[in-house]
């Protein structure tokens, strides 16, 4: 058989043109998927008949695996939430904050803390109603859970947040209804002070305080 350029892949002193086993990987170049390769188990990750061990693309979605971020797994999106070079479809740690997804309790926001005020297993970072009083955060009007919404001075911060409800519509500057020199001031309304000024909850401590944060936003 001619073989004028004598390529022998497996150098087993049998050319090409003539070997039946190019590769010697133990499988026939004519039921092989990477006839050039060895690739014994014949492994083709997406089932288009071309072995991994020779394929551009293993996973089929059109990204060769050189720059594919997830090379054995489809994700023609190519999305990578945290940006460390691993798409999100296998990453352990798509937000890399430092927990696992499967533990994360908010695998899609960083929140290495895992605050969880209400412990309704949704971290703070991604939980719409933070203090589980059934309010969405962006309308409850405290950050400390209140259904109601009782406000009985109308000035937009629920009673829950206030402690002794003050005067005739006026809350102090200590919000106890009792100014300093006995005189009260006119507080504004809840938009125009905003969530993040009235509602803000202290962080819980490595001690276990609970976490204060404000309604209405998410990092």
């Amino acid at each position: 058989m001619k073989n004028p350029t004598q390529l022998d892949t497996d150098k087993d002193g049998l050319g090409d043109a003539c070997d039946p086993d190019d590769d010697d990987d133990g499988v026939l170049d004519a039921k092989d998927n990477c006839p050039l390769v060895k690739n014994a188990d014949q492994a083709d990750k997406d089932g288009d008949g071309i072995g991994d061990a020779c394929d551009v693309d293993d996973d089929g979605d059109g990204v060769i695996d050189s720059k594919d971020d997830c090379p054995k797994v489809k994700n023609p999106d190519q999305k990578d939430t945290d940006g460390d070079g691993i798409g999100d479809v296998c990453d352990d740690d798509r937000d890399g904050d430092t927990v696992p997804n499967t533990i994360d309790n908010c695998p899609d926001v960083p929140n290495g803390e895992q605050y969880d005020f209400d412990g309704d297993g949704k971290g703070d970072d991604c939980d719409d109603d933070v203090d589980g009083d059934g309010v969405p955060n962006a309308t409850d009007n405290c950050d400390q859970p209140n259904p109601d919404q009782r406000d009985d001075d109308h000035d937009g911060i629920g009673d829950a947040c206030q402690g002794t409800p003050p005067v005739d519509g006026e809350v102090t500057g200590d919000v106890s209804g009792c100014a300093t020199g006995g005189a009260p001031t006119t507080a504004a309304p809840l938009g125009a002070l905003g969530l993040a000024a009235l509602g803000l909850r202290r962080r819980r401590s490595r001690a276990g305080q609970q976490p204060e944060r404000a309604l209405g936003r998410h990092r």
